[in-house]
């Protein structure tokens, strides 16, 4: 059996990206009367919160060797405990989802040819993400993801001008690593998307601008709330 190593001078990396815009759920039609504003006059937006997007990457030194079984604190720019809060920049209500890709990179930013660092022979599924319990954030269930892609949708619509609440407070590191993983580096890279959310009294429009944005059903209650995500 392989020795286990401390992942010395391992890093945590935070790169946040955001998609443009979004899709408007306006322009959707139920029956033969459109519902919510023309196109022209709704502006969905959104982004991420205040000192979490820092270009190109946030970087963090872990100052701690981290152990196989470890779990890894996560922090803002700023510093407090907490990353990934979606800011609603827009004028409308929206749902959010986040898509989180992790994976392990070379210190020296070689990896395998691929100008990042990435190291594609390594397991992205060996960084295992779950937000708080309390924090609204949502993993489709079965998750819709790869070994180092993992998707979240905010419970709640996004009020205007407001923000989620953070999607990850730590990550936690398998306990079945080997020397392979020594001195690498962890890299987490988010990308943020909105759909506009049509108000309460419209759960069919809001769950069918869902479905034709992201591929996704989306089960809502009766505040449009999402209580889960199916294939």
């Amino acid at each position: 059996m392989k020795k286990r190593f401390l992942l010395m001078g391992a890093a945590l990396v935070l790169v946040a990206a955001t998609a443009v815009g979004g899709s408007l759920a306006a322009g959707q039609i139920e029956g033969d009367r459109a519902v919510g504003a023309p196109l022209a006059a709704t502006t969905l937006q959104i982004g991420w919160a205040d000192g979490q997007a820092l270009a190109p990457a946030a970087e963090y030194q872990l100052t701690q060797p981290v152990m196989p079984g470890d779990t890894v604190a996560l922090t803002d720019a700023a510093g407090k405990t907490g990353v990934y809060s979606v800011q609603n920049a827009g004028s409308v209500p929206a749902y959010v989802r986040v898509t989180v890709t992790k994976y392990w990179a070379d210190e020296e930013g070689n990896g395998n040819g691929n100008g990042n660092g990435k190291r594609t022979d390594l397991d992205g599924s060996a960084i295992r993400l779950s937000p708080p319990a309390d924090s609204g954030w949502l993993e489709s269930n079965p998750p819709f993801s790869s070994g180092e892609t993992q998707t979240f949708y905010f419970c709640r619509p996004v009020s205007p001008q407001e923000a989620s609440e953070d999607l990850l407070q730590s990550l936690a590191v398998d306990a079945a690593l080997d020397n392979e993983y020594t001195d690498k580096h962890i890299r987490l890279e988010a990308v943020a998307e909105g759909v506009q959310f049509a108000g309460v009294a419209h759960g069919d429009v809001n769950q069918k601008g869902i479905l034709t944005s992201w591929g996704v059903l989306a089960q809502l209650d009766e505040n449009g709330n999402i209580t889960a995500i199916e294939q």
